[in-house]
């Protein structure tokens, strides 16, 4: 198969946005994935597997499955897909299928003219701007002169090729090689049957109606008139909860991973993961009350790892959108939310609602 290279092209300031001295060498045979989020995608009123867009049909290997975004009154300039994988990988190339090369729906719906990639592994960072040839329905390749790693990939849309029929931007398919061998994605099966439920989702409320749905959740409402929501998953491990807060005008301020605890097993799990802060832990747990049925450990020194004060936050229909800056390199993300009666799927993993007076929550001092 003929393979096309990619004109890039430097955007400024962005364009030379390298952090080479954080750069560090990860494994080139496997990229499992642990999300792929985009901040729109079109959905329709009807679905078989051809009328469903979300990103993960970007990583699936089929040509006849697109991501196409759902910006209104646009073409989607500024919409984006993150990429993100369970551990860095190392590449030297990538490649892409532009477009919806199935049937005659290449030229009907917009193609992407040129992209922001923005790749991040730890405090590594980099970004540049591409540009993809029109009128080619096969593989383009990005090639680097060096190695490359990442653990996200984002892809933001700047310029699109128009449409003859429709005004939604497509991709068909993505792919990682390194030294000529394409690096095979893991956990697509499992991603993708999350995200077409998500997707139905989509169509059965709009976002005003799932911002309801959220807000009606127990939650706990604090001194300072934010509220927060407690997510908890079945697993005992680590980061195996989630605490979503939003402040009385109903806007989401905060999002940040906790661990979940009976009051029975804390001792084990802190000697397991917080064996510093066992003592302190301990002496507070004795002190609460005897009706507390959980412990929620909010861990300060992971959580400033991955959110900043320069954090904003913007819910969607059944998504809210981080946007975050590392550096000064602005990068969003997507956490997938799907209520269903008392579980709420996070990026298609199942969460409980615990009872907000039923948490007894203990914040963990960064630095200690």
């Amino acid at each position: 198969m003929k393979k096309y290279l990619v004109v890039f092209v430097f955007a400024g300031l962005s364009g030379m946005l390298s952090a080479q001295e954080h750069w560090f060498r990860a494994q080139s045979e496997r990229a499992p994935v642990k999300s792929v989020t985009a901040t729109s995608e079109l959905v329709e009123a009807q679905y078989d597997g051809r009328y469903l867009y979300p990103p993960i049909q970007m990583l699936d290997g089929d040509l006849r499955t697109v991501w196409c975004e759902a910006q209104q009154d646009g073409p989607g300039i500024g919409e984006s897909v993150t990429i993100e994988f369970a551990e860095p990988v190392t590449f030297d190339e990538i490649q892409l299928v532009n477009g919806f090369v199935y049937k005659d729906y290449y030229l009907k719906n917009n193609r992407v003219k040129s992209f922001l990639l923005t790749q991040t592994a730890g405090e590594h960072f980099q970004q540049k701007e591409y540009t993809l040839q029109d009128n080619t329905q096969e593989w383009q390749s990005i090639r680097f002169e060096l190695d490359q790693t990442a653990q996200t990939l984002t892809l933001e849309i700047t310029g699109v090729y128009d449409g003859s029929t429709y005004d939604d931007t497509c991709i068909g398919d993505i792919r990682l090689l390194y030294q000529g061998n394409v690096i095979p994605f893991g956990n697509v099966d499992v991603i993708k049957q999350a995200q077409e439920d998500n997707s139905k989702q989509l169509l059965a409320a709009n976002a005003a109606e799932f911002k309801k749905q959220l807000l009606s959740l127990p939650a706990r409402e604090t001194d300072g008139g934010n509220h927060y929501v407690y997510l908890k998953t079945e697993k005992q491990e680590k980061d195996n909860g989630l605490i979503i807060a939003w402040d009385c005008d109903g806007e989401i301020v905060d999002m940040f991973p906790c661990t979940f605890t009976s009051v029975t097993d804390a001792a084990s799990v802190l000697d397991e993961f917080f064996p510093y802060y066992k003592e302190f832990v301990l002496r507070r747990i004795l002190d609460m009350h005897n009706d507390y049925e959980y412990v929620a450990l909010i861990d300060w020194g992971s959580v400033s790892a991955i959110a900043t004060p320069r954090s904003t936050f913007e819910l969607g229909n059944a998504r809210i959108i981080e946007t975050r800056f590392i550096a000064y390199v602005e990068v969003k993300t997507v956490t997938l939310l799907k209520i269903d009666g008392e579980h709420v799927f996070v990026n298609g993993v199942k969460h409980t609602v615990p009872d907000p007076e039923k948490v007894f929550i203990v914040d963990l001092p960064s630095g200690w």
